[in-house]
């Protein structure tokens, strides 16, 4: 029960900063208007592929990476929860992921007949919010309870973001511009709270 637990909170967590419905957007807008569902299906699949990875590695080898560097788990509990707060910000002032990749990186994307992994995957899904969530449950995990989790909470999120993805042109027409601003800005509220209690948490340790 308490493994359940954990896994729905886990999975709560990172799928509201994963946001695949405004990665989706994104996709869309970096996709040519010609691309047939095949395409995007494919686009889907290949993101995915390449953000499951990249979660799995920064989740399993993080917390080794922070304990080399000699830095704080409470350190980082505290500067994620503040990119985090910054990122519930814009989510709810309805600027999307805007956090996870600049103008220029757009503009390449544009350019490249590839965009699935670079910036699709990293750095618009994987981008500072989430890999800074993925860091946080890393150095978190100290049973094998809790690399379970984390892991089932992935691969659930990953399912979901494909689904999500691939269904992008119907689920955009039917919710509309305004629904999937309202989506997005609670799911802003959802990780501004998750922010809050990251900052609160790592400072109350620290004191």
């Amino acid at each position: 029960m308490e493994l359940l637990k954990s896994i729905f909170s886990d999975t709560i967590s990172v799928f509201t900063i994963m946001n695949p419905l405004s990665v989706g957007v994104i996709m869309l807008t970096l996709l040519d208007e010609t691309v047939t569902k095949q395409e995007i299906k494919a686009t889907a699949f290949k993101a995915t592929k390449g953000t499951f990875v990249a979660m799995v590695v920064v989740f399993l080898i993080g917390q080794y990476i922070f304990k080399f560097l000699g830095i704080s788990p409470d350190g980082l509990r505290v500067f994620g929860g503040i990119i985090l707060l910054i990122m519930a910000v814009n989510m709810v002032q309805g600027h999307g992921k805007t956090v996870n990749h600049s103008t220029k990186e757009r503009e390449a994307a544009e350019a490249r007949e590839d965009i699935s992994i670079v910036p699709l995957a990293i750095p618009i899904t994987v981008g500072p919010g989430l890999a800074t969530t993925l860091l946080n449950m890393s150095v978190a995990a100290t049973t094998w309870q809790s690399y379970v989790s984390g892991i089932s909470a992935i691969v659930i999120c990953c399912i979901a973001s494909y689904l999500i993805l691939q269904r992008m042109p119907y689920i955009k027409e039917k919710l509309g511009v305004n629904g999937l601003r309202v989506f997005n800005r609670v799911m802003g509220l959802i990780v501004g709270s998750l922010a809050a209690q990251m900052i609160l948490s790592g400072i109350s340790k620290f004191l």
